[in-house]
């Protein structure tokens, strides 16, 4: 896995030192989810909905972080974190990250439904 998660980072154009990214709380959880969805979104075909959907993934997850910390290289940080992670980490937050944008993703539609309802 590091090797793939190495091979990943250059693609992403990413740094990827040797140390270990000082991430905690809140902003581990995401940084946690958001190298999964950038190791799936390597992992699927490119220019498909998968794909697409992963990036929205990324996105929303780059965007938590940086939203608490506009000011951090995050795009760097990930290059540091997913050096350092083993496939078996990927999968044991797989279910956690997983139904975290499940549940945003039914928000949005019901939202979409809601608004869509009401404009009628």
């Amino acid at each position: 896995m590091k090797m793939v998660a190495v091979a990943l980072a250059a693609v992403l154009g990413l740094s990827a030192g040797s140390a270990q990214a000082e991430v905690k709380g809140a902003d581990l959880a995401d940084m946690q989810c958001l190298a999964l969805v950038a190791y799936l979104g390597g992992q699927a075909a490119e220019g498909t909905d998968e794909q697409a959907g992963l990036v929205g993934g990324m996105m929303y997850y780059l965007g938590r972080l940086e939203g608490r910390s506009p000011d951090k290289d995050w795009l760097a940080e990930l290059g540091q974190f997913l050096i350092t992670l083993e496939e078996s980490d990927l999968q044991a937050v797989a279910p956690r990250c997983g139904m975290e944008l499940q549940v945003k993703g039914q928000a949005l539609i019901s939202w979409g439904e809601a608004f869509q309802a009401g404009a009628e």
